[in-house]
């Protein structure tokens, strides 16, 4: 599993409270965000095999889950991930 990154190795922030990638922080107190974007979204309504999403961190907010981060770097290239909407090709993971 991915560990959380050592303090300072965290992703560089972009924009400021009035843009579309929004974040917030106290400059002069912190540079961690406060706010920020939860999701991006890009639905195809004509062919949702077409649709796409990604979150900052990753699909699971379970620290030590294989799944924790492993968005983050799509979200930090501004790319995004497949959104699979057919339940014959959704699979369930192992709980273990």
């Amino acid at each position: 599993p991915d560990a959380d990154p050592a303090p300072g190795d965290e992703p560089g922030l972009a924009g400021d409270h009035d843009c579309v990638l929004c974040t917030s922080a106290v400059p002069g107190l912190t540079d961690r965000a406060a706010r920020g974007p939860a999701a991006r979204y890009v639905w195809d309504l004509a062919d949702r095999e077409n649709s796409r999403w990604v979150v900052p961190h990753g699909a699971s907010g379970v620290p030590g889950s294989p799944h924790h981060r492993d968005q983050q770097p799509l979200w930090l290239d501004g790319e995004l991930a497949p959104v699979v909407t057919d339940f014959d090709r959704l699979t369930k993971e192992s709980d273990d």
